[in-house]
């Protein structure tokens, strides 16, 4: 399980609501089994919510739900990209509360 945390991009908060909302985007080399670890204060998360996923059969055209594993340790929520196919672009929208 390779940690492809370097490889990704992470944007989207959206600090004018009540919760926050990060969108993490993947290059088209991630495979299942893959992990991203995310320190949530950095993106001003509290308590996370949930994650949602997404992954690209087609590089930019057929989109299929693929919801990652979730797993929070001392404030580090680790993505794990669920069993499937390999080499595919993922998209993560991780929500949660924000740092109080």
């Amino acid at each position: 399980m390779p940690d492809i945390t370097s490889t990704c991009v992470f944007t989207g908060t959206r600090p004018d609501l009540n919760y926050r909302e990060l969108v993490v985007i993947t290059t088209d080399e991630a495979d299942a089994g893959d992990t991203i670890a995310i320190t949530l204060a950095t993106y001003g998360i509290g308590k996370f919510l949930y994650a949602e996923g997404y992954k690209h059969t087609t590089d930019y055209s057929v989109i299929e739900r693929e919801d990652p594993t979730t797993a929070v340790s001392s404030g580090v929520l680790t993505l794990t990209v669920p069993a499937g196919t390999d080499d595919d672009r993922r998209v993560y929208i991780v929500v949660g509360r924000p740092l109080v």
